[in-house]
């Protein structure tokens, strides 16, 4: 489940990174990163089911530190100023990536 968690979040982040770049398709960009946060928060739900308890640690603009439950999570990613304020996709990537190594161990 972290993988795709973290396949999701790369995905994001490079049609996001290259919005820009193309505007004729830039509605279906747009359309495509709602549609991929839907399906992250989806996923975000599922793990928090599952590990109950679970937060996601983030780091806002002013360089505080805030845990989240990962099903408040989830409705922050339908949530555009959310994602960027709280640099949401990087924080969740971060939190799938430690998830992965320490289960690993």
């Amino acid at each position: 489940m972290y993988r795709d968690i973290l396949t999701m979040c790369w995905s994001i982040k490079e049609v996001n990174k290259n919005l820009t770049d193309r505007k004729p398709t830039s509605d279906y960009s747009i359309k495509y990163l709602k549609k991929a946060c839907s399906e992250l928060a989806v996923l975000m739900r599922a793990v928090g089911k599952s590990k109950s308890g679970a937060s996601v640690e983030v780091i806002d603009k002013m360089g505080q530190k805030k845990s989240f439950a990962l099903n408040d999570v989830a409705e922050m990613l339908y949530d555009t100023r959310k994602i960027v304020e709280l640099n949401l996709i990087d924080n969740i990537s971060r939190w799938a990536r430690d998830c992965m190594a320490f289960e690993g161990k």
